[in-house]
């Protein structure tokens, strides 16, 4: 890693480990005048002055973060003065640009403990009830036949009693390489479920099937995540298929957990979806900043260009930065290709929640020009209005030692040019997340009113309840006589 500027002799006698920081620190913000959205908006260096957020009592990690954060409060929009990476769910991290270790996964959601573990689960625990939110089907948790809206009741004998002492019981549980759960079935059947940590292809379609309501055929599928293209397909193919097969007239993707991925997996699933007469069409175009269309970011030209194998790009002899990909719109629209998928649909709905981010979004504005399309919004907390996360930019990794920097470089927009949902997308109707209930069940409140069936599904969950009820009674004596105390992938074209 070479610093983009600086000479030795401008930098302090320090040691090898403080100069190389320093020198890091010196161009992530050459970086963010060269490539980041709103360069226009940052100041000189010498005002900016990096070598200001070196400090040696923090981490090297925490010096890069306080920097990026900084140089994102100047990003604002100058109609509402309102910060583009002004970040809700955390107001001390920005919205779109951070820095990552090279291995480390995406920084869990509020209140929800993400699938990337050995074992396979995803739990949520609210009102001292621990739930599994998502289960990955090729896990160990998978295989065992765990899913959505279980309740764990004990965690390797321990019984979940709070939401404060639930973290620390479920960290340690998972540094470990087996486990032991407690579960009910159905709120009613318990049983005992022994997983050992494992290695496994992550399954990004948690739940398929197909939902029948008169003259309707609703193909049903739930999406954790925009997994690579060659994933994707592997799993995506053979649900298309069966839909087609069935000749489906409606189609419900579930976002509701789904914090996007690669945009050439959204690409996939969108020529899959849309109608042959959208082929040859915009699908969507990416805008970067003036100095990067122009192709004047030459402190680009310090990084390499590297393929999937993480080996150098060499093109006519040539190993390519950065700096050699042309960044014009032109370069960078993307057109539907229809050769394949669902031909017959009248409808598409998305269930969302304020956790649907990046290529989630991206897949439900480009098919608004083309589509009839409806937005669900589901939240725990039965919110009168649920936004999606609020991510119509896009970014690709710049490597820096054993980081990754992403900073938000281009703004994504459909083919009626709209990319504005940078607050979120507002669904058309919010609901409650029933998250006691599996994916793709007829009485989830979202599946539901998509089915016209509220009605029914009050019935259905109220039958359930008094189940559920009079087991509990048993449950609670039990426990007293015991005395028992939750990228995308970067377009290459070049010049």
């Amino acid at each position: 890693m070479q610093s983009c500027t600086k000479k030795n002799d401008d930098i302090p006698q320090v040691s090898k480990e403080q100069k190389r920081i320093i020198e890091n620190l010196d161009s992530i913000f050459l970086l963010a005048k060269g490539v980041y959205l709103w360069n226009d908006q940052l100041p000189s260096v010498d005002r900016f002055n990096p070598l200001r957020f070196y400090n040696p009592g923090l981490s090297e990690f925490r010096c890069y973060e306080n920097e990026i954060f900084e140089i994102t409060q100047f990003a604002k929009d100058v109609e509402t003065g309102a910060l583009y990476e002004q970040n809700l769910l955390d107001l001390n991290r920005p919205k779109y640009s951070g820095i990552v270790f090279r291995e480390l996964q995406e920084r869990e959601p509020q209140n929800v403990y993400n699938v990337s573990n050995t074992f396979g689960l995803s739990v949520v625990i609210r009102n001292n009830i621990l739930r599994l939110l998502y289960v990955d089907p090729n896990s160990p948790a998978g295989k065992a036949g765990l899913r959505r809206g279980m309740q764990i009741l004990s965690i390797n004998g321990e019984h979940v009693l709070a939401e404060d002492s639930f973290l620390e019981q479920w960290k340690k549980s998972l540094s470990m390489s087996f486990i032991k759960l407690e579960v009910t079935e159905d709120g009613i059947k318990k049983r005992e479920v022994r997983l050992n940590a494992a290695s496994y292809e992550i399954n990004p379609v948690v739940k398929q099937n197909i939902l029948r309501n008169g003259e309707r055929k609703i193909g049903y599928f739930a999406l954790n995540s925009f997994t690579p293209i060659q994933n994707a397909r592997k799993y995506l193919t053979p649900i298309f298929l069966s839909f087609s097969q069935e000749k489906i007239n409606e189609l419900i993707i579930d976002l509701r957990y789904n914090q996007g991925g690669y945009q050439v997996t959204a690409d996939y699933i969108a020529n899959a979806v849309v109608p042959i007469s959208t082929n040859g069409k915009i699908m969507y175009t990416e805008h970067y900043n003036r100095q990067m269309q122009g192709g004047n970011s030459k402190v680009l030209e310090n990084y390499k260009l590297y393929d999937e194998y993480n080996r150098p790009v060499i093109i006519n002899g040539k190993e390519i930065s950065l700096y050699d990909i042309d960044y014009s719109v032109e370069a960078n629209t993307t057109y539907f290709h229809k050769d394949e998928g669902l031909t017959d649909l009248k409808k598409v709905y998305f269930i969302v929640s304020n956790k649907t981010a990046s290529a989630s979004e991206l897949l439900i504005n480009i098919l608004k020009p083309y589509m009839d399309v409806q937005v669900i919004g589901v939240s725990e907390d039965n919110l009168s209005a649920v936004y999606t996360y609020g991510k119509p930019v896009g970014s690709f990794g710049i490597p820096m030692d054993q980081f990754d920097l992403y900073l938000g470089m281009y703004e994504l927009k459909n083919a009626n040019r709209e990319n504005n949902y940078f607050k979120g997308i507002k669904a058309d109707i919010s609901l409650n997340d029933d998250t006691d209930t599996d994916f793709g069940m007829q009485y989830d409140p979202a599946i539901a009113w998509i089915l016209g069936m509220e009605k029914k599904r009050m019935e259905l969950k109220a039958s359930s309840k008094i189940r559920k009820d009079r087991y509990s009674f048993y449950f609670n004596t039990d426990r007293l006589i015991g005395n028992i105390k939750n990228r995308s992938e970067l377009k290459i074209k070049m010049k």
